[in-house]
């Protein structure tokens, strides 16, 4: 990750929000052949303290199904809003330009589960995301659940090493910072979710 202190975060609970927000992941894997396999998928913290454990789910036919064993190491990156930061807003005439982003990098091995926790895993994410009460996990006709079962390996990421960059021009002057957020702002998208973040956290970087 990028290399530079003032960019990396330590905070556990911070980095514990920050999953929990943005449960999309990138998961990285070897199969058989040495070769790499991704996935994107949603994981979800299973457990916060003296272990940390992420839990997801993936399709058994898929490469990534076959690829995971128990114990299979992985890599799994965590990607939040993130815009290019331009030149021309610096005060600083020699700036080429950068990107703003926050991002979590976790390492850890795969331990397979089935059964029970699969269905916890799907009735919670179900839960989580689904707006209407009337179409929740055990509405589904039960023939669909069955079918779908076992065609589904569910994953625990118990992770042995977890890396965050936050880097959110915390590294400018305060004029600079501010110029920044305010032209993301302006270009609506993800370039205002990066601005809505840096303001957030203003007052952390330099003061109240």
């Amino acid at each position: 990750m990028y290399p530079f202190d003032v960019f990396k975060v330590q905070d556990q609970a911070e980095i514990r929000d920050f999953l929990d927000e943005q449960v999309f992941a990138t998961l990285i894997a070897q199969d058989a052949s040495g070769g790499f396999v991704a996935t994107h998928l949603p994981l979800l913290i299973a457990e916060w303290g003296e272990r940390i454990v992420l839990r997801g789910h993936v399709m058994r036919a898929s490469d990534h199904g076959r690829a995971l064993q128990e114990g299979s190491r992985v890599f799994a990156s965590f990607l939040g809003p993130h815009a290019p930061i331009l030149g021309s807003w610096q005060q600083t005439p020699r700036f080429g330009g950068t990107w703003n982003y926050q991002a979590v990098h976790v390492h850890g091995q795969v331990q397979l589960r089935d059964g029970e926790t699969l269905l916890d895993n799907l009735k919670t994410l179900k839960h989580r995301f689904e707006t209407s009460p009337e179409h929740q996990f055990d509405s589904l006709p039960q023939d669909y659940i069955d079918a779908m079962l076992p065609a589904i390996q569910c994953i625990d990421l118990c992770v042995t090493d977890i890396q965050a960059v936050f880097k959110l021009s915390q590294n400018r002057s305060l004029a600079e910072f501010d110029r920044t957020a305010a032209e993301l702002a302006l270009r609506g998208g993800q370039a205002a979710l990066v601005a809505e973040v840096m303001r957030s956290r203003r007052d952390r970087y330099f003061g109240g």
